[in-house]
């Protein structure tokens, strides 16, 4: 009887919305979690280093599009739970496409640099300098 009232209940569109809203926040709370991440500035550029051990370069996307870096890392779930002999004995890592998201005002666009090595992203997001040529200091 209960198992038929909650199938029953997957046919409401509400209840559809809401694992969806589910599937979404879980994805938002992995990538926190799990893509840690440092964002410094200085004063020509601004800095974005990410852990992604495990993760193919092939497999990560940067995008920088209205002055938003995103930061995508998609994971074959394919053998996820499998190791080489077949069997995964615990898995704390999970496989999971991740994705991250940071705001950036006065970058160079096609100045942007990434490099990924030894399970770290580094994103390099050179400033645009403001124009002081003709500004007149007043002594």
């Amino acid at each position: 009887m209960r198992q038929h009232l909650f199938g029953r209940l997957d046919d409401l569109v509400p209840v559809a919305m809401f694992k969806q809203f589910q599937r979404e926040v879980t994805t938002v709370l992995n990538a926190h979690l799990v893509m840690k991440t440092d964002v410094v500035e200085h004063d020509d550029d601004y800095t974005v280093t990410a852990e992604l051990p495990g993760y193919d370069k092939d497999a990560i996307t940067v995008r920088y599009a209205d002055e938003c870096l995103t930061i995508r890392a998609a994971q074959p779930t394919d053998g996820a739970n499998r190791d080489d002999d077949g069997r995964m004995l615990h898995r704390e890592r999970p496989a999971a496409d991740l994705t991250r998201r940071f705001s950036f005002k006065n970058v160079l666009k096609d100045q942007i640099q990434a490099h990924y090595n030894d399970g770290l992203l580094t994103v390099t997001l050179p400033k645009k300098v403001a124009d002081d040529a003709g500004k007149i200091t007043i002594q």
